[in-house]
């Protein structure tokens, strides 16, 4: 009995460890054979394929078109002395991120300094050149190089470094300040690889562009290692490329001509950073659709964060870029009409379905002599229908001076056709017209608005604020730049009728601003300026 029992439990035993030996071996061979579920092993899927696709376009314009983008050394002469405290060697700085360093144009896209150095008095030293740095793109293979008209428009000393090495000095052969742009020729020992010029009037919001340029200059950032564009010390430039989308199109930001605004720009989130200035932006083909010109930078912030701008590149810049590749003038038509959007209200009071407004005629101008007048609605432009205020006046600018211009208008409802003799546009004009005025009791420094300014923004006057000073226009939130059109109801057509205004004002008088302030992501756009009570 006891024998059975045992002989029952030895059995079981052996039982449960074969089962137990069956299901190890299953397990480990099912383990052997089962495969990872690593992606390596896994079958891709097949828009992989769609992505690989896309990779190969972008390193196909990598490798295409970097050898084309030179990296620019600008000489600019410095007028005066200064002293020993601004040396570059005495800087906290490296040589290319010294803001004291930085010539204007630099600054003027990128920022002041970071923080200020404290002033020393200091043995005066002799005058030194300052060195800017910016990115071009040949555009001809004989050496014609297209770039942002602040990197080389100022510059005594040209001196182009070429992708593979090379090195050789420029010549400026035209410039253009109202679109920003610059041609400068080398004398290569070599024909050079040119990129082509594309069309941006092809691109919109959210297709594919590619940046190249010398970010932070030919050599680097001393925190990197150093180096000329790659931050390793290589033995040529080599610039860098960055991808992006179209975030906008048709940006507007302020210029340094008074009243001339760069039109028609190109937003895009494609990483774009000081010494990339000058270098193109490119559509998925591979094709220049823009001169990479400017970036908003936040706070202490000097690098990229995401919001950068383009000069296009379409059908009329193509032109200004042969008129300078000739050693030519680039030369402007303008008419001499104040021009606002038709409203909705315009509209149906005047019975016009599409074109823009005329609030007022400037004297002595083509568009007097032509016989245009206030209220007139323009419908075609030499044929062509008229649809808004920057299209009208691109147009007008882009006529040859001389030219007759066939215009259509309805006056009182009825249609009529206008023949005008376009003028040219001075460059100079603007500067001319402006009048500035003291520092006032709102702590505001304004000039008068010039015409073509009046002319953008759709108005007969107004002052410009040169510069704001602590004190209640800064409290109300005026900024540099803004354009103030009316005080406490009353019209400001010039600096003569705002001094008037503000001098009858008193301590404690509640005021009321209407302006016109430009914003690069909303454009033009109308404010309302408070304070309560006027301090004394």
């Amino acid at each position: 009995m006891f024998s059975d029992t045992r002989n029952r439990r030895t059995r079981i035993v052996l039982t449960a460890v074969l089962v137990v030996a069956v299901l190890c071996a299953v397990a480990a061979t099912s383990w052997l054979v089962k495969p990872s579920g690593g992606v390596a092993d896994a079958a891709p899927p097949p828009e992989l394929a769609t992505l690989e696709a896309l990779e190969r376009g972008f390193t196909w314009i990598a490798e295409s078109v970097s050898p084309a983008v030179v990296f620019i050394e600008a000489e600019e002469k410095v007028a005066g002395r200064r002293s020993r405290e601004d040396a570059p060697h005495m800087s906290p700085y490296p040589p290319d991120l010294d803001p004291e360093q930085w010539p204007d144009w630099f600054r003027e896209f990128f920022g002041p300094g970071p923080s200020p150095r404290t002033p020393r008095q200091m043995p005066q030293m002799p005058p030194m050149p300052r060195i800017g740095q910016g990115s071009g793109v040949v555009i001809d293979p004989s050496g014609y190089i297209v770039t942002h008209n602040p990197v080389a428009g100022d510059a005594t000393k040209l001196t182009v470094h070429l992708p593979d090495g090379g090195s050789y000095s420029a010549d400026v052969v035209g410039t253009d300040k109202m679109t920003d742009l610059a041609v400068i020729k080398i004398e290569p020992d070599h024909p050079l690889i040119a990129a082509k010029l594309g069309d941006s009037d092809q691109a919109k919001t959210g297709s594919w562009v590619v940046a190249i340029g010398y970010p932070f200059g030919g050599r680097g950032y001393s925190a990197y290692g150093g180096g000329s564009g790659r931050f390793d010390q290589p033995d040529r430039y080599e610039p860098t490329v960055t991808v992006g989308v179209v975030s906008a199109m048709e940006r507007q930001l302020d210029s340094n001509i008074p009243g001339r605004p760069f039109r028609n720009l190109i937003q895009t989130d494609a990483p774009i950073n000081p010494g990339s200035s000058g270098g193109p932006l490119l559509n998925i083909r591979g094709e220049i659709i823009g001169i990479n010109q400017a970036i908003f930078t936040s706070g202490a912030v000097r690098g990229n964060i995401g919001v950068g701008f383009a000069i296009p590149i379409n059908g009329r810049t193509k032109k200004i870029i042969e008129t300078l590749k000739g050693g030519g003038t680039v030369v402007r038509g303008q008419l001499g009409v104040l021009v606002s959007p038709l409203t909705a209200s315009i509209k149906e009071v005047y019975g016009a379905e599409h074109g823009v407004f005329i609030e007022d005629v400037l004297p002595d101008t083509p568009a007097e002599r032509g016989g245009m007048a206030p209220e007139d609605i323009i419908v075609r432009y030499n044929g062509e229908e008229i649809t808004a205020v920057d299209q009208f006046v691109g147009w007008v600018q882009a006529t040859t001076p001389g030219s007759v211009a066939k215009i259509d208008v309805l006056r009182d409802g009825e249609p009529i056709t206008l023949e005008v003799t376009v003028e040219a546009l001075s460059v100079d004009v603007a500067a001319k017209k402006h009048t500035p005025s003291e520092r006032d009791a709102l702590g505001l420094t304004v000039e008068s608005l010039s015409e073509e300014r009046a002319q953008e923004l759709g108005i007969s006057g107004g002052v410009g604020v040169r510069s704001v000073s602590p004190g209640d226009g800064v409290r109300a939130g005026v900024k540099r730049g803004d354009v103030i059109v009316k005080i406490n109801r009353h019209p400001v057509t010039d600096v003569q009728a705002y001094d008037r205004i503000v001098g009858a004002l008193k301590p404690g008088d509640a005021v009321v601003m209407r302006m016109w302030r430009s914003d690069p992501v909303r454009g033009d756009r109308i404010l309302t300026a408070q304070i309560e009570s006027l301090s004394e």
